[in-house]
């Protein structure tokens, strides 16, 4: 606390000057009475004489540094007889004198008075808004194209973003992004807000395995209207224009080798694409059965293993009527012809063993036993061939037809994709949360299922049977497919790589780039690091601090933005706080931060994201909830823990 002391002289009845007393003033208290506004108005000012100024006139002609010095002079006595002027002159305001207007604000206690003007922020807006602003609204480094997603932390101006708005303005050379961040801090928030704008842009998003479910709740109130606000119904009149939902579970089961569409629309082709799409149908199908196959398993499936299905999956096809392009067989039905031993199927073991070393050297095994036991015949040696070379895949088929993967997996699909629909979600927040790969499964399945009606669709657009669309393919949890096993990554693979011909956007969601390097194989950890690398935009939420040194090399983050993404994952309550405040929608949107005797529970990162495309500065974001999205509560995924709180505050994730 500043003590000033103020000496004031008293003088006696005589005129005499009788004592000196002191008078302390406590600077940030107001008991003390100051001077009076005419006081201070009329305080006397000294100035120099005509003579001291004759002479500083004549010094000032001389030159040299007295000549600078009495001009020095003769300016700030000039200044002192200005500003004396001034204050005689001006009216007494609320009893304090009006206060003298300076090139940098008011002179004077309470003025705005600064040595330093700021750099104004940077500013955006349009040509017949702001066109009498210029030169103060400036370009930025922040885009517009795409899904608006929040507002510039530096600038405040609004940012655009999504994989397929920044492609088509050509700011991206691939619609591909990959999302980072711990939980809570609004991930989900993005990803249904990049949805929201595909519905609105004409996009089609595909999420292929909704498993919170995050997506459901948004899905189910989009409904397509015309210009002019009307409703828009499909071709009978009846059914609205809205995306689909479906689910997978236990009482909703999905058969993998199910061709939904794909089948569908073959019957529609021409002859000569007909054959390559059966082709293309047949192989699709053998990836999404081996890739269950190695989940359920744990297992990779061997070479010769993918043949005998391709090869089973042919003679179904081929021998028993019941199976078409529109009704496919399921895993049992494989499973019950490789237990009958076929003549086709030996036949393909045997070709198998003629090009293979390691199925070579098992049928020499066999015929050393044979020899042993007295030259069986040849066709009983076969047979043993065949069943020695399919005991694992039988082993590993009927794990998948049996107990809880049979409940889902060997079971005609329910509800097959709607290619005709505004976008697709496929609930599997009803499994086990505890069956882990289970889940991993029914999402790779749904994925499988995703990308194939995608490749349906364009196959129709090429031929002219429909207008060309365009989709995009959201991947969420995507780590929970990866950590199943070793051998998994080159299935995920397979199976979701999306090229920009196809006019598919891909939107990978994890949570940190350990999750893509948790593999005891380099091919592995090499594989799903490519994930990251065919990513052309990184969206970074907070992160741990050695996230940046992991990163190293597939995301070019300075010093700056490593610090930046550890300070927002970083936690303010205090050991001592003892109580948790509740935090609403409104306020998380606004960044707000709740104060008093409650405990702040929100990080400083939530609702922030880092953008980064290439070797470019990262684009630092705090998102901002809509009055509609506040009202709908799409984003707010604590809901049974407000239920049991019996409060309402929302949360992001």
């Amino acid at each position: 606390m500043t003590v000033t002391d103020l000496r004031k002289t008293t003088t006696a009845a005589g005129g005499d000057t009788t004592a000196s007393s002191t008078l302390r003033l406590d600077a940030g208290a107001a008991s003390a009475t100051p001077p009076s506004a005419k006081e201070r108005s009329t305080k006397p000012t000294t100035f120099y004489d005509d003579d001291t100024r004759e002479d500083l006139l004549d010094t000032a002609r001389s030159g040299g540094v007295n000549g600078y010095l009495a001009r020095q002079k003769l300016g700030n006595d000039a200044r002192r007889r200005e500003r004396h002027e001034a204050a005689v002159a001006r009216p007494i305001q609320f009893d304090v004198p009006a206060l003298i207007r300076t090139n940098r604000g008011f002179d004077g206690r309470g003025g705005g008075r600064v040595a330093h003007v700021r750099r104004p922020n940077e500013l955006r807006g349009t040509t017949a808004h702001v066109p009498g602003f210029y030169p103060f609204p400036i370009g930025a480094s922040a885009p517009l194209d795409g899904a608006p997603v929040g507002s510039h932390l530096d600038t405040g101006q609004p940012v655009g973003f999504d994989q397929i708005g920044w492609f088509e303005a050509g700011q991206i050379t691939a619609p591909s992004a990959m999302v980072f961040g711990l939980n809570g801090f609004g991930k989900s928030t993005l990803n249904r807000r990049i949805v929201c704008h595909d519905l609105a842009t004409g996009v089609r998003p595909l999420i292929m395995g909704d498993h919170r479910p995050d997506f459901v709740n948004m899905m189910r109130q989009m409904v397509l209207h015309d210009d002019n606000g009307r409703v828009q119904y499909r071709e009978d009149g009846i059914t609205p224009v809205t995306p689909q939902v479906t689910s997978v579970g236990f009482d909703s089961p999905m058969n993998p080798l199910a061709v939904g569409t794909f089948g569908n629309l073959i019957a529609r082709l021409p002859a000569a694409a007909r054959q390559l799409a059966e082709r293309e149908m047949r192989a699709r199908q053998v990836t999404a059965a081996t890739g269950l196959l190695e989940i359920s398993s744990g297992r990779p499936i061997a070479p010769h293993e993918e043949t005998l299905l391709t090869t089973a999956l042919r003679v179904l096809y081929g021998t028993a009527n019941e199976f078409t392009l529109t009704n496919a067989p399921l895993p049992g039905d494989v499973l019950n012809l490789l237990r009958q031993v076929p003549q086709t199927l030996i036949d393909a073991t045997a070709r198998d063993a003629d090009t293979n070393p390691e199925l070579r050297r098992a049928h020499q095994d066999l015929l050393d036993a044979s020899g042993a036991l007295g030259r069986r015949p040849h066709d009983a040696i076969a047979v043993d061939r065949y069943l020695l070379l399919t005991e694992n895949l039988r082993q590993s088929l009927d794990q998948l037809v049996s107990g809880q993967f049979g409940e889902i997996f060997n079971a005609p699909t329910k509800e097959p994709i709607d290619i005709d629909a505004l976008g697709v979600c496929v609930d599997m927040s009803r499994l086990p949360a505890n069956a882990r790969k289970l889940r991993a499964a029914v999402l790779l399945a749904c994925w499988s299922d995703g990308f194939s009606a995608v490749e349906a669709s364009h196959l129709l657009s090429d031929h002219g049977l429909q207008e060309p669309r365009n989709y995009d393919l959201v991947c969420d949890e995507f780590s929970l497919v990866l950590g199943v096993g070793n051998g998994i990554v080159w299935r995920v693979d397979e199976v979701t790589r999306v090229q920009r011909e196809q006019g598919t956007g891909s939107l990978f969601t994890t949570h940190t780039v350990k999750d893509l390097q948790a593999f005891d194989s380099m091919e592995d950890r090499q594989r799903a690091m490519g994930f990251l690398d065919r990513a052309r935009v990184k969206v970074c939420f907070p992160l741990p601090e050695d996230e940046a040194s992991l990163m190293e090399g597939k995301v070019n983050l300075n010093e700056k933005e490593a610090a930046t993404l550890a300070e927002w994952a970083t936690t303010p309550r205090g050991i001592d706080d003892p109580v948790v405040s509740e935090i609403s929608e409104t306020d998380w949107a606004d960044g707000v931060r709740p104060t008093g005797t409650e405990t702040n529970t929100v990080p400083p990162g939530m609702g922030k994201f880092l953008i980064k495309e290439g070797e470019q500065p990262g684009i630092p974001v705090q998102m901002r909830l809509t009055a509609t999205e506040r009202a709908t509560e799409m984003h707010n995924t604590n809901k049974r823990f407000n239920r049991g709180r019996g409060a309402k505050s929302g949360s992001a994730a």
